[in-house]
C-alpha cells in the first residue's frame, strides 16, 4: 500500500502533522562521508529526505543537518531515492516553524 493510500484509508500511523518543505541538509553517520540531502517534508519526531543514501542501512543513527537545526535520529527506512527519519527527540515549534519559513524560501 502506498503512503497516499494509507494515508487516505486512515491506515498511516503518523500522529504528526507532516509539512511539506524543500531544505538543503546534511547527513552524517559514525565513520561515514557526510551526504548531501533535501528535505521534503518534516514533523516533530520525523522527516523524509531524498538522497543517494544507498551506503547507508535501516537502523543507523544519524545526525541530520538542516539549517540552523541539528537533531539526533535513527533511518527508519531508505529505497534507492528517498529515506525516513526518526527523530530521537521531538522537534519544538520554533524549529518546525524555522524549516517550514525556510522550505517556502
Amino acid at each position: 500500500m502506498t503512503a497516499i493510500m494509507e494515508r487516505a484509508s486512515g491506515r498511516e500511523r503518523r500522529v504528526d502533522d507532516r509539512h511539506d518543505v524543500r531544505v538543503d541538509a546534511t547527513v552524517r553517520a559514525y565513520r561515514m562521508p557526510t551526504l548531501t540531502a533535501a528535505l521534503l517534508d518534516v514533523s516533530a519526531g520525523g522527516a523524509m529526505l531524498a538522497a543517494d543514501a544507498r551506503d547507508y542501512r535501516a537502523g543507523e543513527e544519524i545526525v541530520l543537518n538542516a539549517g540552523r537545526i541539528e537533531v539526533v535520529a535513527t533511518i527508519a527506512w531508505l529505497n534507492e531515492k528517498f529515506f525516513g527519519l526518526a527523530f530521537h527527540r521531538r522537534l519544538g515549534p520554533h524549529e518546525l516553524g524555522w524549516l517550514r519559513e525556510a522550505g517556502r524560501a
